[in-house]
């Protein structure tokens, strides 16, 4: 007749229990040995080992002759780099293509081939955009851009990939999500140091972009740090939302104007143009193309070190899928055209 369990050893296996469902640990992951189990807890090799029997047998644990114990339900390993880009990356001149292009080209010069699947926004949380999520390759490394039911999935199954031009959510779902963005809050900071060397009279006005989009949010936090100004948010971040509102941001922002991004500051071009009315001071972020063709200052992306990052960390993670996370943000810098 087998004795009965200690309430020491009851206690051992329940924090074993508890470990293995924390969240943080993925199918397929190592987890202790028996050597482990019995030097972490006090207790001899034989308990320890009968207790990880026991979680083998409860489904828990798969144990590997000569390899080790793992999480049950083995996980494929991360193998094709998939970019999933929203659609209007499509967008000829736009912040999305010049994106698509750095990284591909990042990931060319590693010799890393991959994929492409182009993300429809407008589906978002649909049956449509649902499906897409679901049809993911198991063996594919999602290198995410305006897709967020994509990154909601990869957060939700802990997988991993790589968020291109944005961080993360906190929490522990995404201790296996790299990520590439720019410091936004210092790119506006970079902008109204530039803006406040203007003698001219009057205010200042930010021309940001949608309400709740978080790098239009920093960077217009980043400015609003360093001077005082009049914040008119355009519905998009093309050209067309800034028109709607670029009157606006001109008559609050006659000493300067901040355009979050370097289409809102084409706008604000076009309108004085079509107004015949002088243009104030402007600085755009991002240098697009349009950028150097209106001979705007604006805040650089660093498209070159943004390419390397991204190739570096989609390497990374194929040799090393249960490496934790690694956050890159780079700093933009001004570039200034008279």
């Amino acid at each position: 007749m087998a004795r009965p369990r200690s309430d020491r050893v009851a206690s051992i296996k329940a924090r074993l229990v508890a470990r293995l469902t924390d969240g943080v640990h993925r199918p397929g992951d190592r987890f202790l040995s028996t050597r482990a189990v019995a030097r972490h807890f006090g207790i001899s090799y034989q308990t320890a080992h009968r207790l990880l029997a026991e979680l083998g047998a409860e489904g828990m644990l798969e144990r590997v002759a000569a390899s080790g114990t793992y999480l049950a339900g083995g996980r494929a390993l991360s193998r094709l780099p998939l970019l999933v880009m929203a659609s209007r990356g499509r967008r000829k001149d736009s912040f999305g293509s010049r994106l698509h292009r750095a990284v591909e080209t990042g990931l060319a010069a590693q010799g890393l081939d991959w994929t492409i699947r182009w993300y429809d926004e407008h589906a978002s949380s649909s049956g449509r955009a649902r499906s897409a999520v679901s049809a993911l390759p198991r063996h594919a490394l999602p290198m995410v851009w305006g897709a967020p039911d994509v990154l909601a999935s990869c957060l939700a199954d802990r997988r991993s990939a790589v968020l291109l031009h944005e961080r993360p959510p906190s929490g522990i779902e995404s201790v296996f999500i790299d990520s590439v963005s720019i410091d936004d809050f210092a790119g506006g900071v970079y902008a109204a140091q530039l803006l406040e060397r203007q003698r001219l009279r009057g205010g200042y006005a930010i021309l940001a972009g949608p309400a709740h989009d978080p790098r239009s949010c920093a960077r217009v936090a980043g400015f609003l740090s360093r001077l005082r100004a009049t914040v008119v948010h355009a519905q998009s971040w093309y050209l067309e939302g800034g028109l709607g509102v670029a009157e606006r941001a001109v008559a609050a922002g006659r000493r300067g104007i901040f355009c979050a991004n370097d289409r809102l500051a084409e706008a604000v071009h076009a309108w004085c143009r079509a107004a015949r009315q002088p243009c104030p001071p402007l600085v755009g972020f991002d240098d697009a193309p349009v950028a150097e063709r209106l001979g705007l200052t604006t805040i650089a992306i660093p498209w070159g070190e943004l390419s390397t990052a991204t190739a570096a960390l989609v390497r990374r993670r194929l040799a090393d899928d249960a490496a934790s996370a690694t956050h890159v943000v780079l700093s933009p810098r001004p570039v200034v055209r008279s």
